[in-house]
Parts: C-alpha cells; structure tokens; sequence
C-alpha cells in the first residue's frame, strides 16, 4: 500500500484513540485511496471493531476493497485470532495500524492458510 494511504490510516487512528479505528484501502481507477469507516462494535470499540455496514457497502460503490484496515490503540503490533480469522473469511488483506507507532502491518488470507499446514 502507498505512504499517503498507510498516513492516512494513521491519522485516523490517533483521531479513534482510545477506542480502535477501522476503514477500507480501496482501489479506484489505478489509485489506491483509504476510505474511513465506522466502528459500531458498541461497548467493545477499545478491543474490537465492527464496519459499519453503509460505509462498506459504499466503499465497494466507490473501487474495489483490496484492505480491511483497522487499529490496535494500545501499541500491539500483532493479529489476533479473530483478525486472522476474519482475514479468511472475507478472503481479503488485512492491516493492522499502531497510532503511538506510526507502523503498520499487513496479512494475507494465503499467509494464514500457509501457517496452518
């Protein structure tokens, strides 16, 4: 994913903060753009985040979703089990954002499969 992308999913990240940040890395054209989403996970959004199903339904409307992005707050660098296992059910990349640290990380639905042989 380009810079302004991963930058952009940063900042959104530090704005969300304590609670997690979630948004989509679209494709548009030969553009790739990051499409800020709603967390509605309700009491859980400092541990979990749940898309807001408008704002993906109007991210696919705009390109093609090639990343669910979303944030760990507490500078927790590493995929849960749930992430990875949403990673392949929806059979898309995942990234995972640090706001403190300014990093971001990306898994695939093959990486995963790949770990479990």
């Amino acid at each position: 994913m380009n810079e302004k992308c991963k930058q952009d999913a940063i900042e959104h990240a530090k704005e969300c903060y304590p609670e997690e940040s979630c948004g989509l890395f679209l494709k548009i054209n030969n553009d790739f753009i990051y499409y800020r989403c709603k967390n509605v996970a309700e009491d859980f959004k400092a541990e979990a985040f749940v898309i807001y199903p408008p704002d993906f339904a109007d991210g696919e409307d705009m390109g093609e979703v090639v990343g669910i992005v979303h944030s760990h707050p507490d500078d927790v660098l590493k995929f849960s089990d749930t992430d990875k296992a949403s990673c392949v059910a929806m059979e898309t990349p995942f990234y995972l954002v640090c706001p403190n640290l300014d990093k971001m990380i990306v898994i695939t639905p093959d990486e995963i499969n790949a770990d479990k042989n």
